[in-house]
């Protein structure tokens, strides 16, 4: 279902699912959430769309009752197919599928009433921090437009699209780094355009220490969480990130760093450019499509393929999961949504997937997850807790 491709047993399930199923708000959710998102028109096969509305959910969609009226059946019936069509041919799916480790079937699914409550996080939610060299910290999301400070000579800007631009145009060098640490809390990204022309984009709960203007042989930051970079081409001083134990160094590129403390690796994914990644006296070279894992435990650079949509998921607005743990997923989402996680039970084994916008509710995205069967979630204000 994520690979544009369906067979006849996927179709079959499908259909089960949508016959089975007894809450139509969340396969609502999905249909909406598909048809929002698809951004290639696909012609459906004849033989397939047949099949598709012979089953007996979208052929009753057809059929007129005394508290609807044919204008509405036939509204809802279009609704239905055209977020079928999508379904099956769009490679979107239900924007879930759950692929088991034993033999990658997709079981019946039934949805709890857990996960229909909507989540505020407004209230507990802070903000986009500029700390400066003097300790100084600037709220930017509160910010007006135009320069908000100078900080050792350099003009500090949020311009019109609401980035943060350091302007050197009346730096005098004196030889003194003032170090400056960007932040961004749950649930916000944002972008900095550093001293050299440096475009870097934060994703949700994580900080960037960098120098207001870069001086000596290199251009050294330090990356806590998660950032993109697009780096300014300059062969004389290279750029040199340093991300938990892992430091990466580059001339000019595009890459993605994700260097959380609460996972279990730090990887450097390239995506344009060369980059070489570092530990201790190790060292990878990688090429556009390579990625530099450092696992915590294994404590060894590993070389390995990724896909950027996946990896780049974050910055354009989307969840992204590809056969990943429900703990991992979780962690991802309490990220974003300001939330605090539970588990109760044995927390099950099985790799979950999907596509899902960032703007969705929570409860949106928790009752995707619970389209498995395998899943369900409990929320009491902050707290989610899992369940199987």
């Amino acid at each position: 279902m994520v690979d544009n491709e369906i067979n006849k047993q996927e179709l079959e399930e499908l259909a089960e699912l949508l016959s089975e199923t007894n809450d139509e708000q969340a396969i609502d959710t999905q249909f909406k959430n598909t048809w929002n998102n698809v951004d290639t028109p696909t012609e459906l096969d004849s033989g397939v769309y047949q099949q598709i509305i012979a089953h007996p959910r979208f052929s009753s969609a057809n059929d007129t009752t005394k508290s609807i009226s044919v204008k509405q059946n036939r509204l809802k019936a279009w609704y239905y197919y055209a977020a079928a069509i999508l379904l099956i041919c769009c490679g979107i799916g239900l924007s879930i599928y759950l692929a088991k480790f034993n033999n990658g079937s997709v079981e019946d699914v039934s949805v709890s009433n857990y996960a229909q409550k909507s989540v505020t996080t407004s209230g507990n939610q802070t903000h986009v921090t500029l700390k400066l060299s003097n300790g100084k910290e600037l709220i930017l999301d509160e910010a007006n437009f135009d320069k908000i400070v100078t900080e050792d000579q350099v003009s500090i800007i949020k311009n019109k699209d609401g980035q943060l631009v350091y302007d050197l145009s009346k730096v005098v060098d004196n030889g003194e780094l003032a170090y400056n640490t960007i932040s961004t809390p749950v649930g916000s990204n944002y972008q900095v355009v550093l001293s050299d022309g440096t475009k870097v984009w934060l994703n949700a709960k994580s900080s960037l220490k960098f120098p207001a203007v870069f001086k000596g042989a290199q251009r050294q930051v330090e990356l806590s969480g998660e950032a993109y970079f697009e780096v300014a081409h300059n062969k004389k001083q290279p750029f040199v990130l340093s991300a938990k134990q892992m430091s990466v160094q580059v001339l000019g590129t595009h890459f993605n760093v994700s260097a959380y403390e609460d996972d279990q690796a730090v990887k450097a994914s390239l995506l344009e450019g060369a980059i070489k990644a570092s530990y201790q006296n190790s060292s990878l070279l990688l090429k556009p499509g390579q990625q530099a894992s450092l696992t915590n435990k294994a404590a060894v650079l590993t070389q390995l393929n990724f896909d950027a949509d996946e990896v780049m998921d974050w910055k354009n607005g989307y969840f992204i999961f590809r056969n990943e743990p429900i703990d991992e997923i979780m962690k991802k989402i309490s990220r974003w949504y300001h939330i605090d996680v539970a588990y109760e039970g044995q927390v099950t084994k099985e790799a979950f997937g999907g596509k899902y916008v960032k703007t969705s509710s929570l409860a949106e995205l928790l009752s995707s997850l619970e389209l498995t069967g395998t899943v369900k979630f409990k929320i009491e204000g902050r707290r989610v807790t899992v369940m199987q």
